[in-house]
C-alpha cells in the first residue's frame, strides 16, 4: 500500500462513523489480500508475508467490532474465522491457497457493509477531530496537497 493510499484512508478514519470505519478495515484488508496474491506471481515471498500479517491484524479488528448479540453478526463472525484461518495457513504455508476466495467474500460483506453506512447518521466516531478540508496548490516543488490543520503531502 502506498504512502498516499495510507493518507487516503487514515483522513477517512478521521471522518468516519462506525459503519464507515468497518468499510474502511474491509477495503484495506481486501487490499492487502490483492498485494500480497500480487507478491506471490512475482515470487516476493517477504512482501507477500507482510501482506498477509496486515491483512490478518486487520481480520482480527474485524471480528473484535461485531456485536455477538446480533444472530446476523454471529454468522458474520463465523465467516470471519474461516477467512482469518485461511490467511494463517497462507502465511504458514507461505501459499495464497484460498486467498482469492477470501477476497471475493470480503467484496460480497463490504456491498452490504455498504448499505448499512449509507443509512448511518450518528456522525464520526473521533467527534473531535477536526473536519478535514483538502486541496492542491501549486509549491515551489510541484504540486503540494494540503488540509486544515497543516497536514501537507507533496506530489
Amino acid at each position: 500500500m502506498t504512502v498516499e493510499q495510507m493518507n487516503v484512508y487514515k483522513m477517512r478514519i478521521a471522518q468516519a462513523g462506525i459503519a464507515e470505519l468497518t468499510l474502511v478495515m474491509l477495503e484495506m484488508e481486501m487490499q492487502w489480500i490483492g498485494e500480497a496474491l500480487e507478491a506471490y506471481e512475482t515470487q516476493d515471498q517477504e512482501v507477500f508475508l507482510s501482506c498477509v500479517e496486515k491483512a490478518q491484524g486487520t481480520q482480527v479488528e474485524l471480528m473484535n467490532v461485531l456485536n455477538l448479540d446480533n444472530p446476523v453478526a454471529v454468522d458474520v463472525y463465523s465467516v470471519f474465522i474461516y477467512i482469518n484461518k485461511q490467511l494463517i495457513r497462507a502465511k504458514l504455508k507461505r501459499e495464497p491457497l484460498e486467498l482469492a476466495r477470501c477476497r471475493k467474500l470480503l467484496e460480497k460483506y463490504h456491498a452490504s457493509f455498504q448499505a448499512i453506512a449509507d443509512t448511518d447518521t450518528a456522525g464520526p466516531v473521533m467527534a473531535q477531530s477536526e473536519k478535514v478540508y483538502a486541496g492542491l496548490t501549486y509549491g515551489s516543488s510541484g504540486l503540494v496537497e494540503s488540509s486544515v490543520g497543516g497536514m501537507e503531502f507533496k506530489v
